[in-house]
């Protein structure tokens, strides 16, 4: 878990830097591209940071963190984060230098892409798709969207340039070069011309792909290693990540690729992968829910489960949210009000899929099986707050809270005068039992526990109860498996 403190203080001194002036269309790009995407906040340091620029300026003064925490009125935890937001989605690049006197950091303001840049990437687009919903994406892409010229019925009359201009002479090009005309012509190593990246793209680092099982499933005759170019390989990754492909599947998308193509472009295995995209998964576009838990935190990443609990946790770690909701449903397809829950906690909360299914589970078992987005929303947020990224951190977090709610269950129901002679407590049985089959004779052995051996039990409780409902995974499986 990083703490912001670690790496950021009010009193670390910063500059802006930019290579580029923002234009209007590129504004409008930012808020109503990138903003449904990175929200309102991240927007806003975004814009705060460019204001730091003065007319006919790109880089900016000294200034420190608290001043900016004053102009956005935020905390430097909320900076911390919305600036993660601006560095993961391309718009800013972050340096880092130590001296004597403490910490300095520069932010380097990265230009938005162009709307045909944007709609054609395949992550972006797909999420701000996902964000949208179909009928607002349509109606954002037109208003970003020129009708083509008729080219038939014009005739091009543009002059070229040595229409226009005359050449310089052999003479006059030799002189210059070796005058100062050549000095001047020449460009500073340690300097660089304003320019404008047009090739701009989200960069990745995630491991989950294994490119090495790729690369050796292979075959060489129809695949030449002199044909994955750094441009392939890069969509590769790209696609796999937004289309949930293994890459054993990839494998023989890219060499049907090739059988039909003599030369292939990231476009071309684009449009390959849609086509397989949509025979395998229909015409609805990649769900954010079919992710499963990053590798780099989970706890069973490399290492076979032995007990119960890592048993639990695999499950729960290599189980897409989605399909845990189905597994939940016997099966039935989950309903789209649910899958906006679910893209909500992975957009709004930025909760991890492995975290997203112990806070479904903890919810369905309390709830009689119903998700409510209200309280789906209140709990998200709090483990949001107290930054929970592996599933085992997750379950702590629930069994001590349901741990909590039966406490408060029992004092309530210890004291029935006291509550008769006001309103009835509203949290008695708003949270039933979440996972455990424990007897009422049970509930009452434990009420006698010190509260240090109940923090001793707690574990074992779960496991319980998780065993039982993996029993009703392996049923499910099962059923499936005989029809």
């Amino acid at each position: 878990m990083t703490w912001h403190w670690k790496e950021l203080l009010p009193v670390d001194r910063f500059t802006v830097r930019t290579r580029y002036y923002l234009a209007e269309q590129d504004r409008l790009t930012l808020t109503l591209l990138y903003q449904p995407l990175i929200g309102a906040c991240a927007h806003s340091l975004y814009m705060t940071l460019l204001s730091q620029l003065e007319r006919d300026q790109y880089w900016s003064g000294e200034l420190i963190h608290r001043q900016l925490m004053l102009l956005l009125g935020e905390s430097l935890e909320v900076i911390y984060e919305e600036r993660k937001k601006l560095e993961a989605i391309g718009l800013l690049k972050t340096f880092k230098r130590k001296d004597e006197e403490g910490s300095t950091y520069l932010y380097e303001l990265q230009p938005p892409m162009t709307p045909k840049q944007f709609f054609e990437n395949d992550v972006l687009s797909v999420y701000l798709f996902n964000r949208l919903g179909k009928t607002y994406y349509r109606q954002l892409r037109e208003r970003f969207m020129l009708d083509e010229v008729a080219s038939d019925d014009y005739t091009e009359l543009t002059y070229a340039f040595d229409e226009v201009y005359a050449s310089l002479h052999h003479s006059e090009m030799v002189s210059n070069l070796k005058s100062e005309t050549g000095k001047v012509l020449h460009i500073d190593e340690r300097k660089a011309l304003i320019s404008r990246q047009d090739e701009q793209d989200v960069t990745f680092v995630s491991n989950q792909f294994d490119f090495e099982l790729f690369e050796k499933s292979l075959s060489k005759s129809i695949v030449p290693d002199s044909a994955l170019t750094e441009e392939i390989k890069s969509a590769i990754i790209r696609l796999a990540f937004v289309y949930k492909i293994e890459p054993l599947e990839m494998s023989s998308i890219v060499q049907q690729t090739f059988i039909h193509e003599e030369e292939v472009n990231s476009e071309q295995l684009r449009k390959k992968v849609q086509e397989w995209y949509k025979i395998e998964q229909g015409t609805e576009p990649p769900a954010l829910g079919l992710r499963t838990h990053p590798v780099k935190d989970r706890i069973m990443a490399d290492r076979e489960p032995a007990t119960e609990e890592e048993r639990i946790i695999h499950f729960y770690e290599t189980t897409p949210p989605l399909t845990l909701l189905e597994i939940r449903s016997d099966g039935a397809k989950v309903a789209a009000a649910d899958v906006k829950i679910i893209e909500s906690l992975m957009l709004d909360h930025k909760l991890l899929p492995g975290v997203i299914n112990v806070l479904l589970d903890f919810i369905l078992w309390s709830q009689d099986m119903k998700l409510s987005k209200a309280l789906v929303d209140k709990i998200a947020s709090h483990w949001a707050r107290k930054k929970v990224r592996t599933v085992k951190e997750a379950m702590e977090l629930a069994l001590f809270e349901q741990n909590k709610s039966n406490q408060s269950s029992r004092r309530s129901g210890s004291y029935p005068k006291a509550s008769a002679k006001g309103k009835a407590n509203p949290r008695r049985d708003k949270l039933p039992k979440w996972l455990l089959a424990e007897k009422q004779k049970e509930q009452d052995a434990k009420a006698e526990v010190p509260s240090s051996a109940k923090r001793n039990e707690l574990p074992a409780s779960g496991d319980k109860s998780f065993e039982e409902m993996l029993e009703e995974l392996k049923k499910s499986k099962a059923g499936k498996g005989e029809s």
